[in-house]
């Protein structure tokens, strides 16, 4: 992997080990925590249709189904809730410090997770007591589901910033900025790969009829294997165009050839997947439960590097700020920002602005959230002073890219940067 410019309070081991961290988090909350919102609505919607078909095979399923992903309240507790705050302290250090995002960004979705493991409890006990159940243990599940699903997609919104930190001085002042097409590609890509392991795990653990069960049998076993495959297909056909999407939304910064190869192993497990639960012969008769299941917590793992594979990208040659986009954050290093003060030329001290303050939304060679300074900056022709007026009173110049916020940074600080940036490209 190539070297990684890192934020000035990480060193590179640091850094290495937030990144494996969150990984490993990852790895742990987003395939149970999908495994619960798939097995959630799938026994939801079995119960409502049991009740009112009056199917037995239908309402066992349900109360199966909810037992099998929620383990026990304590359990689901623990297990949902344990990885979260490690997610939020690797993201917070790689993004920059405590001051990164309002701590409300964080907050929510964890009241969230809490709610909904709350909610699925009370519903899980009262399935357990009786499949027939009253409006408040049926609405109390629904609302358990919702919650969950609400605590996923603001968590995919948080780590959508991981590939784009450029970001991030947008949505100090504004949290709808956190919303980006890859985000929500990546949450629907996770949507599908829980479905799918949700019916490996029906196929691998439900189904087994004990003498004298009510609702069991042949036809019992018959209704597990179908449910098991449609939600194990559904998984293997939504999964390779979603990873075709993400890879589409993925920032530029973040793309490269391991992201490319780690992303095509997702289309070619899938394609296993239908083969085991389609093509096979003797499909009817097999028992894929382990092999379905194994192969989606593998598209969970490779989706996961790939992700973190990206962020690593992105954070290459970019120096994310470590507090809010102030003069301070420069003037602390060495003095540097002090007018007058006997040290560095003032290309290097504009180097050391660009790096705290502009690497935020500009790149050289690639748009970020502001356009590559290789196509702006040849247009000022090398003067300085008409670029200095533009980083003092920035104006908006182009329709398509948002509107420059004026860079909280002296005077002195705004000759410097303009005279790096024109060097710079100059230079090149």
């Amino acid at each position: 992997m190539n070297p990684l410019a890192l934020p000035p309070a990480l060193s590179p081991d640091t850094f290495l080990l937030l990144r494996y961290l969150l990984m490993s988090a990852l790895l742990l909350y987003l395939p149970f925590l999908g495994i619960v919102i798939a097995g959630s609505a799938a026994s939801l919607v079995l119960n409502f249709f049991g009740r009112e078909n009056r199917d037995e095979r239908s309402l066992r399923l349900a109360r199966e189904w909810i037992e099998a992903v929620t383990v026990n309240r304590w359990g689901l507790l623990l297990l949902a809730l344990l990885p979260y705050p490690a997610i939020v302290y690797g993201c917070r250090r790689l993004l920059g410090g405590e001051t990164s995002l309002p701590a409300i960004a964080w907050l929510a979705p964890f009241g969230a997770l809490l709610a909904g493991c709350l909610l699925l409890s009370l519903y899980r006990s009262a399935i357990r007591r009786s499949p027939d159940l009253s409006a408040a243990p049926f609405g109390a599940g629904t609302a358990g589901l919702l919650a969950m699903i609400s605590a996923a997609f603001l968590s995919f919104l948080l780590l959508g910033t991981l590939v784009n930190p450029a970001k991030l001085p947008l949505v100090r002042s504004n949290l709808v900025f956190l919303l980006s097409w890859h985000s929500f590609v990546e949450f629907l890509l996770f949507l599908a790969l829980s479905f799918g392991l949700a019916g490996g795990i029906v196929l691998r653990f439900l189904g087994r009829s004990k003498a004298g069960e009510e609702g069991g049998g042949p036809d019992y076993e018959a209704r597990v294997r179908t449910a098991g495959t449609s939600f194990g297909t559904a998984g293997a056909l939504a999964a390779p165009a979603l990873v075709v999407l993400y890879l589409v939304t993925l920032p530029p910064t973040g793309f490269s050839t391991v992201v490319f190869f780690m992303a095509a192993a997702v289309p070619i497990l899938a394609l296993a997947v239908f083969a085991l639960l389609h093509l096979l012969p003797g499909k009817e008769e097999s028992t894929p439960g382990d092999r379905v299941t194994s192969l989606f917590i593998l598209m969970f793992l490779a989706v996961i590097l790939c992700d973190q594979t990206a962020v690593a990208n992105v954070f290459q040659g970019l120096s994310p700020p470590s507090a809010p986009l102030a003069a301070g954050a420069v003037s602390r290093e060495g003095g540097a920002a002090k007018p007058g003060a006997a040290g560095a030329p003032a290309v290097e001290k504009g180097k050391k602005v660009f790096d705290a303050v502009c690497s935020a939304c500009h790149r050289f060679d690639v748009k970020v959230v502001g356009p590559p300074f290789n196509d702006v900056v040849p247009k000022y022709e090398g003067n300085v002073e008409k670029l200095k007026a533009f980083i003092r009173n920035p104006v908006k110049v182009d329709p398509a890219l948002p509107a420059m916020p004026k860079p909280a940074i002296k005077e002195d600080e705004v000759d410097a940067v303009a005279r790096y940036l024109l060097s710079k490209v100059k230079g090149r």
